[in-house]
């Protein structure tokens, strides 16, 4: 949990909002390669791998057969029939491929501890990049991956993050981590970009005021109910398409919208806790922490399509904490 008055957090923080930080990284690598490499992954998510040229990425989603989330990733074209999928779930994520892998000449590997992760965030994080890469970054775009030279090291650049500010991930070998740590460490602090130590402030906090949800908020919903509509290509196969346009035509049961929580404290709500209108439940919390930009406790919830009211007053748990319904995006 993260409160008003946590100095630490409330540091860190504003620095990816007004200069910059760095962490390392959190999530797990799945590398997969083979000459139907493309097409495996084209349908395994909604979106179109096949669009998705050598030295770019894209943010995806991937459904059951019912078409609802079962993970949300990043998939990296690093290479002719050589991938890279972004996910926190790398097991969960090899079982899904084992089980639909049939009659499609690839390989998956879980590369999480060969390959070492740091991200470098914040409006003045290119500057940051800059001065300790062999090469510019200057005219990498959003979801592109370049090679370059860190401290001796070769590392991979991928420019995107998680926190709604312009950044940067670092990907190096993990017999390279220590130079390229202490490269990093050293560019930051000669820029004022302090480390990131407090999880909750770079996987909550950050990301939560600008609308970016973990695949946990999303769980068991389908893209339309998340706002993800603009992800999913009808054009193409893929795993769940049936059940989607089902899904699309029925309409939305639930929606995943943003929660201001009224109190002065949201130390009382879990995740999961009922949220009711009118006294009666509509639905439950997802997430709820305290954005030190907007100055305000918020959160995702999963309220009943037809209840989810922007503006509307509602009430969590049974200590029936007041919250308001909001879009889920704060910045």
């Amino acid at each position: 949990m993260l409160f008003k008055n946590d100095q630490a957090a409330r540091a860190q923080h504003q620095a990816v909002r007004e200069n910059a930080g760095w962490y390392r990284w959190t999530h797990d690598l799945v590398e997969v390669t083979g000459k139907d490499a493309e097409r495996f992954l084209d349908r395994l998510f909604v979106g179109a791998i096949t669009k998705t040229p050598a030295g770019r990425s894209k943010y995806t989603t991937m459904l059951n057969e019912e078409g609802r989330i079962i993970d949300d990733t990043i998939v990296m074209h690093m290479d002719q029939d050589r991938y890279w999928v972004s996910t926190l779930y790398a097991p969960q994520f090899l079982r899904w491929a084992e089980r639909h892998r049939s009659g499609y000449d690839i390989s998956c590997a879980d590369i999480t501890a060969q390959v070492d992760m740091y991200a470098v965030q914040g409006p003045k994080s290119l500057a940051v990049m800059d001065t300790m890469l062999d090469r510019s970054v200057d005219d990498l775009k959003r979801f592109a991956v370049m090679d370059a030279v860190l401290d001796g090291a070769a590392v991979k650049i991928h420019r995107s993050g998680f926190t709604g500010e312009l950044g940067y991930e670092v990907y190096c070998r993990i017999e390279d981590t220590k130079a390229v740590e202490a490269a990093i460490r050293r560019a930051c602090d000669a820029a004022g970009a302090p480390e990131l130590t407090i999880l909750e402030v770079y996987v909550r906090s950050l990301p939560v005021e600008k609308g970016f949800a973990l695949r946990q908020d999303m769980y068991g919903l389908t893209p339309y109910e998340c706002g993800l509509e603009w992800s999913v290509n009808l054009e193409k196969d893929f795993i769940g398409r049936d059940a989607l346009i089902k899904a699309r035509e029925e309409g939305p049961r639930y929606r995943l919208v943003g929660l201001e929580y009224l109190a002065e404290s949201y130390e009382d709500i879990a995740q999961r806790e009922i949220v009711y209108r009118y006294g009666v439940p509509c639905g439950f919390v997802r997430t709820a922490i305290y954005g030190y930009t907007v100055e305000k406790n918020i959160g995702f919830a999963v309220i009943e399509a037809e209840k989810a009211v922007l503006g509307e007053q509602v009430t969590v748990g049974e200590n029936a904490s007041p919250a308001v319904i909001t879009e889920k995006n704060w910045l």
